[in-house]
């Protein structure tokens, strides 16, 4: 048996549509009340009628911890399978696919699902009963995974709903504070200030934000965390036009992942700010070769972490620029052109799959 979970407090309003992207993939839709205080029920039941299951969790500021009360409602449920929708998420199948039929033929038990821009994927899938279990309290994790254990399922990817404003500065301003609480006894787990640093990011505060990601990338762990945390700081130095801090940091998460091509594409736009054009020559001619269009990018494996443009057609639009102001109209015409194929390819059918 295959069931959704989908946390929600007050969400009347966006519910039904979540539950209904994955109903037809589904036999039971399991809900998790951490506090409704509107007909958030009642829609879920207009949607699901009488495959929905309702068990409540009251809410302690712990998304790990009411996805594991989650995986164990779906396992007391007889479940083989338990798939993740959050409210604010829309599921999507590609045309023909079935999902019983590609949990019946894999021997994994996660799956991981991904964006439909292709920028990142999660953890959505997972086999019952487990011993895996969630852990922090936002940005949560899905500890006890061995080598093999999860794969990328195609076919299904996920979009997140848009948010106004003032409910994100609240959901950043929230997982600054929870951050901060749970780093005071994990500060050894990269992945906490990793996302500590987002959050401040996401928030535009800069300083706070490279700190963070300073702390992730120095502890050691995950290369691709690592070098994305590098990334990510160096995209809070361009905010604030300090490029040649911007270059050293895509320099010092190529040393982390040398085959992260986005590092490249950000070091060449920034040396192509600072004027230090033939250095943006260098370090885009680096992105092509370790990028998704005219490179050896999709011979590195990658799970997640990624901003596709920079993979296909980014070095190409620094390159035009570049030469532009060299005053080459030649090469700057062959960037061009590239730049408009290079642009193509990531958006025909068959890029995502690549990006994935």
């Amino acid at each position: 048996m295959i069931v959704s979970t989908t946390l929600t407090a007050s969400n009347a309003d966006i519910i039904g549509d979540a539950l209904a992207s994955v109903l037809d993939h589904v036999d039971r839709c399991i809900v998790i009340d951490t506090g409704a205080a509107d007909d958030t029920l009642e829609g879920a039941r207009r949607v699901a009628g009488d495959r929905l299951i309702v068990r409540e969790f009251p809410w302690r500021n712990d998304f790990a911890a009411a996805r594991n009360f989650s995986m164990a409602a779906a396992t007391d449920a007889g479940a083989e399978w338990a798939v993740t929708v959050d409210t604010d998420e829309r599921l999507a199948f590609d045309a023909g696919f079935d999902l019983r039929e590609a949990l019946a033929s894999t021997a994994a038990k996660v799956l991981r699902v991904g964006t439909s821009d292709g920028s990142y994927a999660k953890e959505r899938i997972v086999r019952l009963p487990t011993s895996m279990r969630w852990v922090g309290p936002t940005h949560e994790a899905l500890d006890g995974q061995q080598q093999g254990d999860a794969e990328l399922l195609l076919g299904v990817h996920f979009r997140e709903l848009p948010k106004d404003e003032a409910v994100l500065k609240r959901k950043f301003e929230r997982d600054v504070a929870a951050l901060r609480r749970h780093l005071k006894t994990h500060s050894r787990e990269p992945r906490w200030h990793y996302y500590l640093g987002a959050s401040h990011q996401d928030l535009g505060q800069w300083a706070a934000a490279i700190e963070a990601y300073k702390a992730c990338a120095a502890l050691g762990g995950w290369a691709e965390e690592g070098a994305w945390a590098c990334y990510r700081a160096a995209e809070c130095f361009c905010r604030q036009q300090r490029w040649k801090e911007a270059i050293e940091f895509c320099a010092r998460g190529l040393t982390i992942r040398p085959a992260t091509a986005e590092l490249a594409w950000l070091a060449g736009y920034a040396a192509n700010q600072a004027g230090r054009h033939v250095d943006a020559i260098a370090w885009s001619n680096m992105a092509i070769v370790n990028g998704l269009y005219q490179g050896a990018g999709g011979t590195f494996e990658r799970v997640s972490f990624r901003h596709p443009p920079a993979l296909y057609e980014g070095p190409y639009d620094v390159l035009r620029s570049v030469f532009k102001a060299l005053g080459n109209a030649e090469a700057a015409q062959e960037a061009e052109q590239e730049y408009e194929n290079a642009r193509q390819a990531r958006l025909s059918p068959g890029a995502r799959a690549a990006t994935e």
